[in-house]
C-alpha cells in the first residue's frame, strides 16, 4: 500500500512539474530628482521569441549574436504595443533604453519622462496576452518607502495609480 501512495504522488508530482507557469515582472520607480519613472520588465526569452513569431518574426533569435539593431526594434514595438502609461485618456510615450540577456530571461529597461504628475494615472500591461492565455504580468510600483502591486492578466490588465502614491508628503 505504500508503493502505490509513493507512486501516486510521484506521478502526481511529475504532472505538476510539466505544468508550465506564465509570469512576467515590470518595476515601475518613480525617481522624483529627474522626473521618471524607471521602467524595467523580466520576460522568458522562449516566450518572448514565440510572441514575436506571432507577427511574421519567423526567424527571430534573442540572442547576443544576432543583428542588435533589428531585435532591439522589435523589442521596442512589442513592447510600446502591449506596456502603456495613459495619463487623462493619453498614452505616454516611454524610450526604450535597452536589454540585456540573464541566462534564460531577457530584462529591459525603459524611461517615462514626466516633468508633472498627471492624475489619473494608469498602467496597461498585456504582455503575451495575445500568445498565452495563462499569462500573468506583476507590476510593481515604488516610490521610496511606498509600494504598490497589481496582477495583471487577460480580464484585468489596466491598472490606475492612486493619485496619493505620487504625494511625497506622506
Amino acid at each position: 500500500m505504500t508503493k502505490f501512495f509513493l507512486g501516486f504522488f510521484s506521478c502526481l508530482y511529475g504532472v505538476a512539474a510539466l505544468h508550465n507557469f506564465y509570469v512576467s515582472t515590470t518595476s515601475v520607480r518613480f525617481v522624483p530628482d529627474e522626473n521618471s519613472l524607471q521602467i524595467t520588465t523580466q520576460v522568458f526569452l522562449d516566450d518572448f521569441e514565440s510572441a514575436l513569431r506571432l507577427y511574421g518574426n519567423e526567424n527571430i533569435s534573442l540572442t547576443p549574436d544576432g543583428s542588435q539593431v533589428k531585435i532591439d526594434s522589435l523589442i521596442e514595438d512589442y513592447f510600446r504595443k502591449n506596456i502603456n502609461f495613459i495619463a487623462q485618456g493619453e498614452t505616454m510615450n516611454f524610450d526604450f533604453l535597452g536589454k540585456v540577456y540573464k541566462n534564460d530571461v531577457m530584462v529591459a529597461y525603459m524611461e517615462l519622462q514626466m516633468d508633472t504628475i498627471m492624475s489619473p494615472l494608469s498602467i496597461k500591461n498585456t504582455i503575451f496576452f495575445d500568445y498565452l492565455s495563462d499569462q500573468k504580468n506583476i507590476i510593481h510600483l515604488k516610490l521610496a518607502s511606498k509600494r504598490k502591486s497589481f496582477l495583471a492578466v487577460s480580464s484585468k490588465s489596466i491598472f490606475e495609480i492612486p493619485k496619493d502614491f505620487f504625494d511625497f508628503q506622506n
